[in-house]
Parts: C-alpha cells; structure tokens; sequence
C-alpha cells in the first residue's frame, strides 16, 4: 500500500470515530442538554451547547419520550419548547449529524414535578437607601436552587441589593410564591404657603411621594380622594395631607387654603410652549389690579424671563383681597431636526407623518398634488394616501425645519421557492426562498430563508409581509447518483510528490465549481473556481500551520439540475 493512501484510509477511521467536531466538543464539554424548567404544564425550553456553533448541523432531532403528547414528542428545532402534563422521569434525546461524520448522541433525562408551595412571608420596603437584606429559600438537603437574580446564585439564601420581585427554582421548578422587595425615597411633603384665593380659583395641592398612599382631611374632615393630588374648592379651609411610606413611616404637612371676595379676574400664562435651543422666552403675568406676584422661581416682579425647561407657576394678588394662580410648562427642543425616511405601504393603507415638535405652524407639499384639504390643513400630521414625494416645513417659535422622503406602493406578496425536485444522495442541498416577505416559518417552527431537507418528503414554509402571507411547498426527493464530490480528509504538503495538494479526488460532471477553505479563525486561507485548482498548504505567502480546516464547496449539477452545497473539514499534517 502506497503512503498516501494509507496516510488517507488511516485518517478516515480516526475521523470515524472521533471527528474534528465532535473532539472539539468533547473538549469545550459542550455534549449536554439543559432546561429552562421542570415544572409540570409549564413550557420547557431544551437547548445544548453543541448547537451554539457556525455551522448548523445537517441534521437535528430532539425526543422527549412523552407519548401522550402526539406529534410534539419529537422537535427539530435548535431551541424546542415542550409541556409535560405529568410528573415523572422523561428521557430526553438529542441526535445531531454532520455530513462527513457519526451522529453526535447526547442523553440526558428530566424529572417533572409539581411546583412546591412556599411562603417568603410579607414584601419588604426599606427607606432613604438600597436594600441590603436576606432572602431565605426552602431547605431542601441536596437540592439545587436558582434565584431570578441573572442566576447567579445557587444557595437556598440570597443576598438582596436592588428592588424587585423574587423567587426561586428548586430543581429546576419554580416554589408557588415570590417577595417584592422595595426601596423608597424619604419623603418630602410640602404643600407650600398659605394662601387666600379669589373666589373663581381653584388650586391643585401635591404630596406625592415614592410607594405612598394618602389621606386627606379637610378641616379635620376626611376627604374621599385617595391620590397624591387635590384640588381645593370654595370655600376652602385647613388641607391636611397624610401620607403613609412602607419602611419610611407616616408624614403629614398642612395648609391654609381660604376664599374670599371678589371674584378673581381672568389670569392665563398663555399655553404649554416648546422652545428652540437657547432661546428666552418672557412670561407676563400682569394683570389690571395686580398688587403682587410671587413666582416660583422666587422672584416678584410681574415679568420672568426662562432660559431653562421646567413648569413655572406665579400668584398674583389682586386688591390686596385675594390670589389667583396659573402655571406653565417650558420645554426646549433638542438639536435634532426631522427624520423622515423613505418608505413602502401597501396598496390601500394609509401612512400618517408625524411632525410634531409643538405649537408652530406646518406647510405640507406632495408631488403630485393630494386633495386641498390634505395640502392646506397647517396640521402637524398629515395623511398619505397615494404614492409620490412628500415634504414638510415646521416652524416652532423661532425654529424652522424641513424634510422630504418618498412613498412607494408595494403591490403585495412576492415569493417563490423551488417547487419540486430530486437530489443525490449525500449532498447538501438549500431550499431557498426569494422575494419581499417580512417573516418566514418553516413547518418545524424554524425561521429565515433557508432551510436544509435531511430526508424526503414535503417541507413547507409560510411566507409573510404587511401586505398578505402565501404557504409555498417543495417535494424533495433522494436519489443514488453515479457521481458525487469526493474530497481527502487530510493531506501531507511536504513535497514528496504523494499527497501534497488538496483537491477532489474526481472530477465529476459539473459547472460552476467554487471552493473555499477556512481555518479555525474562520479566516479565507484558500479559495478555487475550479475542480482541478489544488491548495498547496500555503497561506498569505508562507507554511499554513498544522491543523483542521474547514472546506466549502459549490456547484452545478446537471444530473439533477440544481445547485449543491458541500462542507467537510481536512487535515494538514506537516
């Protein structure tokens, strides 16, 4: 027997029994399965390490030896989720082939059970600062815990620093109970000064605070509202707010809040307004018979200038009798201008633009021209009906922005997949589907465009858009074929004339050859438009390094008259 011969035939038994891949996964000890529950009626999702790779196997198929659960005892999915629907140990299988290579077969089982009833006990608030406490879980010797804490806890105690709801796993089942743990700010009740309003004005009274619940007294009378805020009314009296915090304890303020004649004259700020960068803007609250002011800001003249956002709000003393009261909100727009893009709708919907930067006026254009009404409304929205060029000019204040885009009409879903056909034996093939479809569902619940058949028979795919979904099928049938891509699983670049390219070993019938080859980085070392083109075991000028490699190959087959798809991995030895 020649060397290159026995070096191949040697290396092929090697491979059979352990090949790069399954090494490789022995090695990162990723030939396990795991769960996210074992709860009874709760849905599990499987997953392994072993599928988390680059390449996606040729063949993938999950068993969960649950038969009363019909056709969803077995799953080709990556990731697949199961319901158990009573307790008990279920072995779960996983078959995972390669082309080239053994089934990988990994086994494991599940023990599904109900959930166990537990009690944490009352939520927990703290007051003033993070929490810092512990949380005790049901002792159970031997058990394994996992807490909703990004799992990084494992004990059947963990330690609490942030608010939120918790709970725990036991064995891979969730207990029936969680705690909420809360923190709250001190509160800072102030329901500000006393104040003697004219007769037609109401004012709002605010004592919110983190976590609170409220009682309101009205001249020692309890009031029926239960939220953070009031509104006083004639004739007014002494407001009392109570407001109670979890872990913080019960705070109250008061205030005199008293009506008195005459009638308060008519007082408005002007509306909410939305201001361009660094503008100033004045509010004017004088009115005729003003006496005072007291702003927010703590100033008393009749005129403020604002240069920050924020809600501003003054009272105005009115014959030296009474208040009145008015606020507005002062906002700043950011340095961002109109983003529009252009876009497709169906025939039939309605697009509405939106370019709403507060009260200005807009001027809206459309070529070709839409109804009056639409190009007219001074609105900041606008209602497109019709394709064509759209465009805005958006004056706020002083600030002025402008911005087109296109509208495009797409008719309805457009897809097409190969209908029928027959493949060798051996060979990869791709069910592609082409066109304008937004999602695509294949009938074992895998998503994309492609799809790879391991064995005859009918494949679906449910294609879909905004604008309709189509159900495309393909009949895919297998056949023995005189001639099929054959390459070396390793090879000696030594220059001993025996084994020292990598190449197929036949040419078959074939067109449109091309082959790349890629090294562990997944770095191109390699590539070929030709069967007869052969790597040499050189890289970037140099001695590619001793090691597994990673080869792809495409071409034509005019037997079956459809692309084909190879990969397999070789072996430089040096």
């Amino acid at each position: 027997m020649s060397r290159h011969v026995l070096i191949i035939s040697l290396l092929f038994w090697v491979s059979a029994l352990l090949t790069p891949r399954t090494a490789a996964a022995q090695r990162r000890g990723v030939d396990t399965i795991s769960n996210s529950s074992t709860c009874v009626n709760s849905i599990v999702v499987f997953a392994s390490p072993l599928l988390d790779t680059f390449f996606r196997p040729d063949y993938i198929r999950w068993h969960f030896s649950d038969p009363a659960s019909g056709y969803n005892d077995s799953s080709g999915a990556d990731k697949p989720r199961h319901v158990f629907a009573t307790t008990g140990d279920y072995p779960i299988e996983l078959d995972v082939w390669y082309a080239g290579s053994d089934t990988i077969k990994i086994r494991d089982t599940i023990t599904i059970v109900t959930p166990m009833a537990y009690n944490f006990g009352p939520d927990i608030y703290v007051c003033g600062k993070k929490p810092d406490t512990l949380i005790q879980g049901p002792v159970i010797p031997g058990a394994t815990y996992t807490w909703n804490d990004a799992d990084t806890t494992h004990t059947d105690t963990i330690r609490i620093t942030a608010s939120g709801i918790y709970t725990v796993a036991v064995n891979g089942c969730g207990v029936t109970d969680s705690l909420g743990v809360f923190a709250s700010d001190t509160p800072k009740i102030d329901l500000g000064k006393d104040h003697i309003m004219c007769d037609s004005a109401n004012l709002q009274l605010t004592a919110a605070a983190q976590n609170g619940t409220y009682t309101w007294l009205l001249d020692g009378n309890p009031l029926p509202e239960t939220t953070g805020q009031i509104i006083s009314h004639y004739p007014g009296g002494t407001y009392i707010a109570v407001v109670t915090v979890p872990g913080c304890g019960v705070y109250s303020d008061t205030v005199s809040i008293t009506y008195s004649q005459p009638l308060g004259p008519p007082f408005d700020l002007g509306p909410d307004t939305l201001l361009c960068p660094k503008q100033k803007y004045t509010l004017d609250a004088a009115i005729p018979g003003a006496t005072a002011y007291d702003w927010s800001t703590g100033s008393r003249d009749s005129l403020i200038t604002v240069t920050d956002p924020g809600n501003y709000y003054v009272f105005v003393t009115y014959q030296n009798t009474c208040q009145v009261t008015d606020s507005v909100l002062v906002s700043y727009r950011n340095d961002r201008p109109l983003d529009f893009h252009d876009t497709a709708i169906c025939k039939g919907s309605t697009l509405v633009l939106n370019a709403d930067f507060g009260q200005g006026t807009y001027k809206w254009t459309a070529i070709p021209p839409q109804r009056n009404d639409q190009n007219q409304t001074g609105q900041s929205t606008y209602f497109v009906y019709e394709p064509g060029k759209y465009a805005v000019l958006a004056q706020v204040g002083n600030c002025v922005y402008t911005d087109t885009l296109t509208v495009r009409f797409d008719d309805s879903l457009a897809v097409s997949m190969i209908k029928d056909t027959t493949i060798c034996f051996g060979e990869d093939f791709l069910l592609n589907v082409k066109g304008n479809a937004d999602t695509l569902i294949w009938q074992d619940g895998s998503l994309g465009n492609v799809y790879y058949p391991s064995q005859p028979g009918i494949y679906t795919v449910i294609a879909a858009n905004g604008c309709g979904r189509d159900t495309l099928t393909a009949n895919i049938n297998f056949a023995t074929c005189s001639c099929q891509l054959l390459l070396p699983n390793a090879f000696t670049p030594d220059g001993d004339g025996r084994n020292d390219n990598f190449r197929p070993l036949h040419a078959c019938e074939m067109s449109h050859f091309e082959m790349s080859v890629y090294n562990r980085y997944g770095d191109l070392v390699f590539r070929s438009l030709s069967p007869d083109a052969a790597w040499d075991g050189s890289y970037r000028g140099g001695k590619a390094e001793a090691g597994t490699y990673v080869w792809m190959a495409r071409y034509f087959n005019p037997v079956t008259k459809q692309p084909v798809f190879r990969k397999g991995t070789v072996i430089l030895i040096r």
